[in-house]
């Protein structure tokens, strides 16, 4: 059913509200969609939409020779008229003068000579400038130049208030998942700064002269140079715009806002229908129901629409459905030792002459070998499991593994949300030593992060030229509850959003570096940072025992902000040796030993951290990574060495952390 009109045309007249001023613009008889046009240096075109309540014209006085504009007048109502050019060496500007009714409104046409000069490009086009200068080594890289960049606000984050910035993000469409530029704390117009998002909304389409710049790998503006041009108000504001919900028929309602004549809405997909719209206040709650889901995950989308005199503004709706075939409910249980249990093994790197690296056993479970020292990848799903209706789960199985090189890098875990399109790492506590066939319990591993969704549950296994482990899986099982916390690892797996107060127990928790008002705490089983004043922790303290605070997700990770350990036994010691490693093994368990003591053997500075440079770059065999100098104008870190660091992220890149010059010794 294509573009389906869902509500009856009678109740479009209950829904309509009085006509808002929408543009920046306050002419009476005139409205345009902005007042700036960019013609590129090779010529070309350029539109703009106007509504008048007269009859207009342009002046001609007012139009050059090396512009053409079609038409030069016309009646009242709606009009688009074209502005065009040809190459030019000369950069050349004009302000064209639109008469109606007595009123003049100026629009700027600007062509540029050179494409160093400012030029107008797309969200799109700009990415592409930002993509050629990034390297893909986390560090923050500049395009020349400045440039007009349009489009649309698809997201407004108030990422820090206390100084009253908020970041806001563009898309060509107005939608967040595509290509989208990040513009850092925000925008300036006529020297003011926009400050908390008031000036803005979501759906406003803006032009801005800014400079350009991949932030480790982020593509964003940079910061305070983002000027407004031009600002296109959208007649239309929808929250949320993205709903996830369960293979069962349900509603969910949309909370719209819209300054145009009317409401309208339409949708592509039959299995979506409007059932309820209603005015509460300002705000128009549109009730979506969504059909059962008897087949594959799908997803839909509801386009709303709001027409006024400046023209028609369009947000969407996404509502995305989990698979409709049967989930398994809590509690599960598998045992894996009378079958497989409808989980799927895939052998994604095969071995030769191996049927399947994946096998089951009756006695041992599922087992993993790749038999020989090649490299492998094997990997053994779930079918779905059905957290829909639970806050807080648990996992827990018993495993074996014997002649592995690194378990935590060969040996992983991973919990989907999008019907195995898409994989989270979750950290296993308990690995077994590697010198018997004794079962170990897992730990209890927290799918809290994952509750109120569908989820599959991946093992994978991996072997190297070097070692070929064997992994043996049995007795899983996942109940409603939440997971105990007995080491870092527990910490990490079942940290949510907001920061939340926790406790639980550590054992033999080293503190291996304190710097102000910053702790490294690991165990054996992963690290964790502790950023608070006053922590009261110094290195080479070993903490057992009850233990309690606060955590939080911060750069998407797992973050203490406060730790009590007034009821643990704390003992001074010496910091212990770090774990060494190669780079690349490194990157092979990121997660493990993120915010852990490693020591980097025979790493080269590609990039050198210098006074005036903190943001370094290392490389060993191929392998490369962000290496970021956390205390400012110290550090100097050059040629070929063993490094000792402290792994980290900023957001999703990789960068080790250093934060002292006798961490680095030169070779």
């Amino acid at each position: 059913m294509k573009l389906k009109k869902l509500l009856f045309a009678a109740l479009l007249p209950v829904l309509a509200v009085a006509c808002q001023q929408a543009e920046i613009e306050t002419l009476s008889n005139i409205k345009v969609d902005g007042t700036y046009l960019a013609i590129g240096v090779d010529g070309g075109s350029a539109t703009l939409n106007l509504t008048t309540t007269d009859a207009w014209s342009i002046d001609a006085a007012s139009v050059p020779e090396w512009l053409t504009i079609v038409p030069m007048s016309g009646a009242a109502g709606e009009s688009t008229v074209t502005f065009s050019a040809a190459g030019t060496e000369v950069t050349n500007n004009a302000e064209v003068r639109i008469l109606c009714g007595g009123q003049t409104q100026y629009i700027n046409v600007i062509q540029y000579a050179t494409p160093a000069e400012p030029v107008l490009l797309t969200v799109k086009e700009a990415l592409a400038l930002i993509k050629k200068v990034d390297k893909g080594d986390g560090q923050s890289y500049n395009v020349d130049g400045t440039y007009y960049v349009t489009g649309k606000v698809c997201q407004i984050d108030e990422i820090s208030l206390q100084y009253g910035n908020a970041t806001y993000y563009l898309s060509d469409d107005g939608t967040k998942g595509g290509d989208v530029l990040q513009v850092y704390r925000g925008f300036w117009l006529d020297g003011a700064k926009f400050t908390k998002g008031d000036e803005l909304a979501v759906g406003d389409e803006l032009t801005i002269l800014t400079s350009l710049m991949s932030y480790k790998g982020t593509p964003e503006t940079v910061q305070n140079t983002a000027k407004v041009v031009s600002i296109k108000k959208s007649l239309i504001s929808v929250t949320p715009d993205v709903f996830d919900v369960t293979k069962d028929e349900g509603v969910v309602v949309a909370k719209v806002v819209y300054k145009g004549d009317n409401f309208d809405f339409s949708t592509d997909s039959d299995w979506l229908a409007v059932t309820d719209v209603k005015k509460v206040k300002d705000t128009t709650e549109v009730s979506i129901r969504y059909a059962a889901n008897e087949s594959d995950a799908r997803t839909g989308v509801i386009t709303m629409s709001s027409t006024g005199e400046v023209g028609t503004s369009q947000v969407t709706v996404t509502i995305r459905q989990a698979a409709g075939f049967a989930a398994f409910p809590l509690p599960y249980d598998e045992t894996f030792l009378a079958g497989d249990g409808s989980w799927v093994a895939t052998d994604v790197v095969p071995v030769e002459g191996v049927a399947s690296i994946w096998v089951n056993d009756s006695k041992y479970g599922m087992k993993a070998t790749s038999t020989k020292a090649v490299a492998s990848q094997a990997d053994l799903v779930s079918p779905l499991i059905d957290l829909s209706g639970v806050s807080s789960a648990v996992l827990s199985f018993e495993h074996v593994q014997r002649f592995c090189g690194n378990p935590s890098a060969e040996l992983k875990l991973f919990v989907s949300t999008d019907n195995a399109e898409t994989w989270t790492e979750v950290l296993i506590p308990n690995y077994s030593p590697g010198n018997n066939w004794t079962y170990v319990p897992s730990g209890e591993i927290s799918l809290k992060p994952f509750a109120g969704k569908l989820v599959n549950i991946k093992f994978q296994y991996k072997s190297t030229e070097k070692n070929y482990g064997t992994w043996e899986i049995k007795n899983l099982k996942i109940v409603e509850g939440v997971a105990k916390i007995e080491n870092v690892a527990s910490l990490i797996d079942g940290t949510v959003t907001d920061e939340t107060e926790w406790s639980g127990t550590f054992t033999n928790a080293v503190v291996t570096y304190v710097n102000g008002n910053n702790a490294f705490i690991e165990d054996a089983t992963g690290g964790i940072q502790l950023y608070k004043k006053d922590h009261g922790l110094t290195a080479g303290q070993v903490i057992s025992g009850e233990v309690s605070g606060k955590v939080k997700l911060y750069n998407g990770f797992a973050e203490l902000t406060d730790l009590d350990v007034s009821k643990a036994t704390v003992t001074a010691g010496d910091v212990p040796a770090p774990t060494v490693l190669t780079l690349a093994s490194l990157l092979d368990s990121y997660l493990r030993y993120q915010n852990c003591q490693v020591k980097l053997e025979g790493v080269t500075f590609d990039t050198a951290i210098t006074k005036s440079n903190r943001n370094g770059v290392i490389s060993q065999n191929g392998a490369t990574v962000a290496a970021y100098a956390q205390v400012k104008n110290t550090l100097e870190m050059s040629g070929t060495g063993n490094l000792v660091c402290w792994p980290t992220r900023y957001n999703a890149n990789l960068q080790v952390g250093v934060w002292d010059n006798s961490h680095f010794t030169v070779k």
